[in-house]
């Protein structure tokens, strides 16, 4: 009998959707526009915050342990966090691509001190600071009488490289 009133209850505490009263799952919600879709009606209805699932990117956060390798990856993250915020004061009025490409040397150094089983989660990380990790990227210039780091005509650029 308790197992029937668990399920019984487990049912009714849930959200359902306030259409066709079809039951919350997990799968429903969307983490971008902060509310559930029911796969039944398909109308959107807001949760109450204890029945939300983790975000994707916490559940991965949770699943590292405060291990070495979980503490050198924070370090690699607020040391990619600082020489990023330090390439942006550096390519101000600059393109994108000079910033990434920057951005890409510098790091470097901190790439290469890391463990190698680590190296794969750090580009994860980097990448979305601007790291570039495709070296047909990095060897690509944008053409005759363009630099090839900013993309700019050679006269009017300020990288420093031409007369």
């Amino acid at each position: 009998m308790d197992d029937f009133e668990d399920n019984f209850s487990t049912i009714f505490s849930a959200p359902i959707c306030p259409t066709c009263a079809t039951s919350f799952d997990s799968d429903q919600y969307d983490d971008v526009d902060d509310c559930a879709r029911c796969s039944n009606c398909g109308t959107t209805y807001k949760i109450p915050d204890d029945c939300r699932p983790l975000h994707p990117e916490d559940n991965a956060e949770h699943a590292f342990l405060e291990t070495a390798q979980s503490v050198a990856l924070d370090q690699f993250r607020a040391d990619a966090k600082r020489v990023s915020e330090a390439m942006m004061r550096q390519t101000a009025g600059g393109t994108y691509e000079m910033y990434e490409r920057w951005f890409t040397e510098a790091l470097e150094p901190y790439l290469d001190d890391l463990d190698p089983a680590l190296r794969h989660h750090a580009i994860a990380i980097a990448r979305d600071l601007g790291y570039i990790d495709d070296p047909d990227v990095i060897a690509a210039g944008f053409g005759p009488g363009l630099c090839s780091i900013s993309g700019i005509e050679e006269h009017y650029c300020h990288c420093g490289r031409h007369e």
